[in-house]
């Protein structure tokens, strides 16, 4: 089973490893993704860990020998790869060696630089405008065809952008680059309430309750069905 922990579960599996409290149910699910899924770090970790979006500068970077270990237990050595190659390689399907390899760094963390400005372009037009639009920048921005990536980050996009319930976050384009790199790929995406509402069919919030329920369906040998 393939599961992607995004950086609020991998965090807090990480100060559960620090000793820290609150954050036992993550330590419980920790253990119980042990020996039974792969969970590989990415690129997206590593801008989240070095360079946040947010948060006092003074702590940058202090959770990352405990997000290492985090890794080490559960990656099997294996790191997904930058979202370039990823989406280059959706032009002749999807295929799970495209997303995984040995070659990654904590120190090479992933480029959002072709994206920047978008969000903010595609908010106050109506969804169908923004999702056109979508496409068209991102396809013309990184010079893809309309693979699983760019449809997918498109509407990812064109939702949080015309979403008026819901003040836009500086995160919203690092969330929505990461889930169109690995929701379609993933048995398991790990990540927030918003995201997984986005996305339903294969992620799971990070709420207590949801962690809990989801440490108890892995305990009883229930893969990926959320």
């Amino acid at each position: 089973m393939l599961v992607y922990l995004d950086q609020n579960y991998a965090s807090r599996m990480a100060k559960h490893l620090l000793g820290q409290g609150g954050h036992e149910a993550f330590g419980r699910l920790y253990r119980a993704l042990k020996g039974r899924a792969l969970a590989p770090p990415s690129p997206f970790h590593v801008l989240e860990t070095l360079h946040p979006v947010r948060g006092p500068e003074e702590r940058v970077g202090y959770l990352l020998p405990a997000l290492q270990e985090v890794f080490a237990a559960l990656s099997g050595g294996l790191w997904v790869r930058p979202w370039q190659e990823v989406a280059w390689r959706q032009a002749r399907g999807l295929f799970r060696e495209d997303l995984l390899w040995t070659g990654g760094s904590w120190e090479v963390p992933a480029d959002l630089s072709p994206f920047l400005g978008l969000p903010e372009a595609l908010r106050g037009l109506p969804y169908r405008e923004a999702l056109e639009a979508a496409l068209k920048e991102v396809k013309g921005r990184t010079g893809l065809g309309e693979v699983p990536f760019v449809r997918l980050l498109a509407r990812l996009l064109a939702l949080m952008a015309t979403d008026p319930h819901r003040k836009p976050r500086p995160s919203d384009l690092l969330d929505a680059v990461m889930a169109a790199t690995l929701y379609p790929y993933a048995d398991l995406l790990l990540t927030d309430r918003y995201l997984r509402n986005l996305l339903p069919e294969r992620s799971v919030g990070g709420r207590q309750k949801e962690v809990e329920a989801l440490v108890d369906r892995l305990s009883h040998g229930v893969d990926s069905s959320p």
